[in-house]
């Protein structure tokens, strides 16, 4: 009855706002952002509040939920929390501020939040029978070879194709300035975290570490080592959630105190990566400097800009960039479905079309297109762009009913491949999805299920190869 209560209010707190963000006047309403960080802070208290168990006998605080909620307070809260503080002003030391949209920004953002929880919350796992599959040895061989002839096929094609300049001179991203290079580096970090997930499930079900997993093991510290050197931080932070996640999640239980010991100084490695990143060279005195640079600041000015309140400012910009253009009415959604399949988005787009998603239209509207770095995106920015309030509602929505569906399955089917690879893959992308679009999950989602939709095909791993148990 609590649980109906509790989705009957969010319900009526979507519907009030919706109707508010229609009427609410342009400024910066400090009543109204402490009513928005209120909601926030009860969404986030009723999510970390119970620990949940996808295993029988590991009991978790790292939830899909609450990870994206972690990260979604960073962008579209915490600024606005020091604002109200008196800490931290709205404006950024060269770029323009957007101030006048906080109020649209604000409400925007929690009528997201609110449907994402919506969605989420949608499914229930009590009193349902455990599905526990018969996994063989050949089983988990055929797997690991498949896994770890990728990896090796991809990073060769990496290296081959020149992708050794990434980690060469200052930071370029991972953006190498070709669709082709892009491609071959996503492909390397998603198969990097199916061996990741791969070692962890053969510990899980054999309690021990072979050579394959050994060797998995070395690459992946190797990329994620690489990858904190040239300063890709969000992919160094994306493989490192996948490790955290998978083993507190499968293999140990983690309490809420232990978490916040390890988010600490998981938030001090992201600002010294992101001011080390920008030096022409890297050595050890660069990323000591860096860290030095980074807890002056956390014990000094928190006014201070960080790459959040460029994504956050973002967020603000969004509306100016519809009121003085369009909606762009599914346009970003279509190459995003597109985009699982690669380059087939070019059969539909124009060559010449600089706007094939959401952060070329802040980019333009915020420092031009012919600057050499990007502003990015966030979700609700791209959700809003395609269909305004009803496409926030929608897709958040949708998201989050996707995020309880995999934890639903993953909770029922305790020890399947699949729906291990699924969940923590689902819980990495969704803690980093604020930063991004619709279609930064979105591949390698859809990647895993069919890769494991062909090997439990051909293995024949399915529910007549298991037994039920009812907790």
């Amino acid at each position: 009855m609590i649980k109906n209560k509790s989705y009957l209010i969010n319900i009526f707190l979507l519907i009030i706002l919706s109707f508010l963000f229609i009427f609410i006047s342009p400024g910066a309403n400090e009543t109204l952002i402490w009513l928005c960080l209120l909601i926030f802070y009860v969404q986030f208290f009723i999510s970390i509040r119970k620990p949940i168990s996808i295993v029988t006998g590991i009991k978790t605080f790292i939830k899909i939920d609450t990870f994206f909620l972690l990260f979604f307070y960073l962008i579209y809260y915490f600024p606005y929390q020091l604002y109200v503080l008196g800490l931290k002003s709205l404006d950024h030391y060269k770029l323009e501020s957007y101030s006048e949209y906080t109020n649209k920004s604000i409400i925007m953002s929690t009528i997201g939040l609110l449907a994402f929880q919506l969605g989420f919350d949608y499914y229930k796992s009590k009193n349902q029978k455990k599905v526990f599959y018969l996994i063989s040895k050949k089983y988990m061989g055929i797997l690991f070879l498949i896994i770890f002839f990728f990896i090796s096929l991809i990073l060769i094609l990496f290296f081959y194709t020149g992708g050794q300049t990434l980690f060469i001179g200052a930071y370029v991203g991972s953006t190498m300035g070709s669709v082709t290079y892009d491609a071959i580096f996503t492909l390397v970090t998603f198969f990097i975290i199916l061996g990741i997930l791969q070692s962890i499930l053969y510990y899980k079900i054999f309690k021990k570490i072979n050579f394959l997993v050994f060797i998995i093991s070395i690459i992946s510290i190797s990329w994620v080592l690489a990858l904190l050197y040239v300063g890709d931080r969000n992919t160094f932070f994306l493989v490192g959630i996948v490790v955290f996640s998978g083993f507190f999640t499968y293999i140990k239980s983690i309490s809420r105190k232990q978490i916040l010991f390890f988010l600490i100084p998981a938030l001090l490695i992201y600002q010294v990566i992101e001011i080390s990143r920008i030096a022409e060279s890297k050595d050890l005195s660069i990323f000591v400097d860096s860290f030095i640079t980074t807890i002056d600041s956390f014990e000094g000015d928190l006014d201070q800009n960080s790459s959040f309140d460029i994504t956050t400012i973002g967020s603000r910009a969004t509306f100016k960039v519809i009121d003085d253009n369009s909606f762009y009415y599914g346009k970003f959604k279509l190459i995003s479905l597109a985009s699982i399949i690669p380059y087939s988005s070019r059969l539909f787009v124009d060559p010449n079309d600089v706007f094939t998603g959401s952060s070329n239209a802040l980019k333009k509207e915020m420092i031009g297109l012919q600057a050499t770095w990007g502003v990015g995106t966030n979700i609700i920015t791209d959700c809003y762009m395609d269909f305004g309030l009803i496409g926030v509602i929608a897709i958040m929505f949708f998201i989050g009913k996707f995020g309880g569906y995999v934890k639903f399955k993953a909770q029922i089917n305790v020890n399947s491949p699949k729906w291990i690879f699924l969940y923590i893959i689902t819980l990495s992308y969704y803690s980093e999805i604020s930063r991004y679009g619709f279609d930064f999950p979105l591949r390698s989602i859809v990647w895993t299920y069919l890769l494991f939709f062909i090997i439990n095909k051909v293995m024949g791993l399915n529910r007549k190869n298991s037994y039920y148990h009812l907790e």
